[in-house]
C-alpha cells in the first residue's frame, strides 16, 4: 500500500515511525502518571475517558514500538550514521520495558484487570525477550551498551513489579494472602495500647483498623462478630462529619490496594526497590550526559533520548513524593508516636501537595427525564449500548452536611438493631447450652453445683 505514495513520504514514514511510537508511548505514560490517581478524587467524565484510553493504549503502543525496534535492528545494513542511529534507538528498548511496567499511580483500571495477571506474566517473558534481542544486536555500541544495562534492569524490575501487584490484588491472591502478608506497617503498634486511647479521635488509625473488615467482606470472607461490634462501637463515638472522614480515608486505602502498586511500594521490599531503581536510572542519565558524544548521533534521536531519561527520572521522583506524602506514611508516623505538632505540620504539607480525597459529590439519576426524553434508536439497542445512553441523565450534586448526618444516623440505628439481635441470639444460645448442661448434671447428680455456677 505504501508503494503508491511518493518516495519522500515513504522515507519520512520509515524514519519517523519508531520515533513517533516511542514519543506516543512517552505521552501515554505521562498521562497515566499525572491523571492516574486523579480519578480517585475527581468525578469528571473527561478524566475517566482520558485515563481509560491511555491505559488501554499504553501497552499496545509500547509493544508495537518494541516490535519495530526489533525489525529495524534486523534490517540495519547501511552507512555508519545509520548504524549509529540504530544503536541509539536500540537503547530505547529498555525504556519501553519501563513503560510496560507502568507508573505507580495505576496498575489496573478495573478490578477485573487484576485477574489478568497471568497474561501480563506471559507478556513479561515475551517482551523481555524482544528487548533483549534488540539489546543484543547493539552490543558493539561501546559505552552506550553499558549505559543501557542499568536501564534494562530497571525495566525488568518495573514490569515484574506490575505483574506481582496484579497477582496480589486479584481475588485469589487476596484470599491466599489473608490480607496480611503484604500489608505495609502491619500490625499497628498502637493496638497494643488501650484501644480507646490509641484510636479515638485518630481518623487514620481508625481507617486502617477498619480496612481489614472491608477487605474481608469484599472478598466474600466473613469477619468475626466481635470485630464487627467493636468497629461499630468505635465509629459511633465520632460525629457524622468525622465518620465520613474516616470512611474517605479507608476508601482511599482500599483504592490503593486494588488499583495501584501500594501493596508493594509501601513495604520494605518496595522501598528498597525504589531506591535501587532511582539510583540506577539517575546513574545512567548522568553517564549518558557526560560520556556520550552527542555529535555522533542524530539530533532528533538525542532529543528523544533526553526526553525518555527526563520522564524516567521524573517517574522515580514522583513515586518518592507519593510515598512520602501518602496516607500510609502518615499512619506509620502516627503509629510510631509522633506528637501532635509534628503530625499537624505533616498534614499541612500533605494538604498543600495533594488534592482532596474524593469529589464530595454523589450521582443522581433523573428518572423522569429518562422516561420522557429518552428515545433510543433501535440500532443502539442492537449494539448493546442502550443502557449506556442512560448515563446522559445522570448528574452529580454536592454531598451536604445534612445528608451526611441523615445517613450516619440511619446506619447507627441499623447497627443498634443488629447489636440487639446479636445479644438476643447470644442469650438464646447460652440458655440452650445451660439447659443441656442441666440435663447432663441431673444424670450425673451435680445439679446443685451447676445451679450455683449459673447464678
Amino acid at each position: 500500500m505504501l508503494k503508491n505514495f511518493p518516495e519522500e513520504v515513504i522515507n519520512l514514514w520509515n524514519n519517523g515511525e519508531i520515533r513517533g511510537m516511542v514519543l506516543l508511548s512517552l505521552l501515554l505514560q505521562t498521562i497515566l502518571i499525572v491523571f492516574g490517581s486523579r480519578r480517585k478524587t475527581a468525578a469528571r467524565i473527561w478524566i475517566r475517558i482520558l485515563v481509560w484510553s491511555a491505559y488501554l493504549l499504553a501497552d499496545s503502543v509500547a509493544t508495537f514500538a518494541l516490535g519495530n525496534l526489533a525489525r529495524s535492528q534486523r534490517d540495519s545494513s547501511g552507512d555508519s550514521s545509520e548504524k549509529a542511529n540504530n544503536s541509539i534507538q536500540a537503547f530505547w528498548a529498555p525504556v519501553l520495558l519501563l513503560h510496560l511496567g507502568g507508573p505507580d499511580t495505576i496498575t489496573a483500571y478495573s478490578i477485573e484487570d487484576n485477574e489478568l495477571w497471568l497474561r501480563h506474566a506471559l507478556g513479561l517473558v515475551v517482551q523481555v525477550g524482544v528487548a533483549f534481542y534488540v539489546f543484543s544486536r547493539s552490543l558493539d555500541s561501546g559505552i552506550l551498551t553499558f549505559i543501557a544495562i542499568p536501564v534494562f534492569i530497571v525495566g525488568i524490575m518495573k514490569y515484574a513489579e506490575r505483574t506481582w501487584v496484579l497477582s496480589s490484588s486479584s481475588s485469589e491472591g487476596l484470599k491466599k494472602s489473608i490480607l496480611s502478608k503484604f500489608r505495609p506497617f502491619y500490625p499497628l503498634k498502637a493496638l497494643t495500647k488501650t484501644r480507646d486511647q490509641a484510636l479515638v479521635g485518630n481518623y487514620f488509625l481508625q481507617a486502617y483498623t477498619f480496612l481489614d473488615i472491608s477487605m474481608f467482606m469484599m472478598q466474600d470472607l466473613v469477619p468475626g462478630i466481635p470485630a464487627l461490634i467493636k468497629s461499630q462501637e468505635l465509629i459511633s463515638k465520632n460525629k457524622a462529619e468525622d465518620a465520613f472522614k474516616v470512611v474517605e480515608i479507608e476508601l482511599g486505602l482500599i483504592y490503593d490496594m486494588l488499583y495501584t502498586k501500594a501493596p508493594l511500594i509501601y513495604s520494605r521490599a518496595g522501598i528498597i526497590l525504589r531506591s535501587i531503581s532511582f539510583l540506577l536510572t539517575f546513574t545512567a542519565f548522568i553517564t549518558f550526559q557526560v560520556l556520550i558524544d552527542k555529535h555522533a548521533y542524530s539530533t532528533i534521536d538525542i532529543t528523544i533520548t533526553y526526553l525518555l531519561f527526563a520522564a524516567a527520572v521524573f517517574l522515580e521522583f514522583y513515586a518518592f513524593l507519593c510515598l512520602v506524602f501518602s496516607d500510609w506514611t502518615l499512619i506509620w508516623l502516627e503509629d510510631e508516636g509522633w506528637n501532635a505538632q509534628n503530625s499537624a505540620i505533616y498534614s499541612l504539607i500533605r494538604t498543600l501537595t495533594r488534592s482532596k480525597r474524593w469529589s464530595r459529590s454523589i450521582a443522581q439519576h433523573d428518572l423522569i427525564s429518562c422516561c420522557i426524553e429518552n428515545r433510543s434508536l433501535r440500532c443502539l439497542k442492537s449494539l448493546g449500548i442502550n443502557e449506556k445512553m442512560r448515563q446522559m441523565f445522570v448528574h452529580r450534586v454536592d454531598m451536604k452536611d445534612d445528608l451526611q448526618r441523615f445517613i450516619f444516623g440511619h446506619l447507627q440505628n441499623k447497627a443498634e438493631k443488629m447489636k440487639e439481635d446479636f445479644d438476643l441470639i447470644d442469650k438464646n444460645l447460652k440458655s440452650k447450652i445451660i439447659g443441656q448442661g442441666r440435663w447432663c448434671a441431673r444424670k450425673s447428680g451435680t445439679v446443685t453445683g451447676l445451679q450455683v455456677v449459673h447464678d
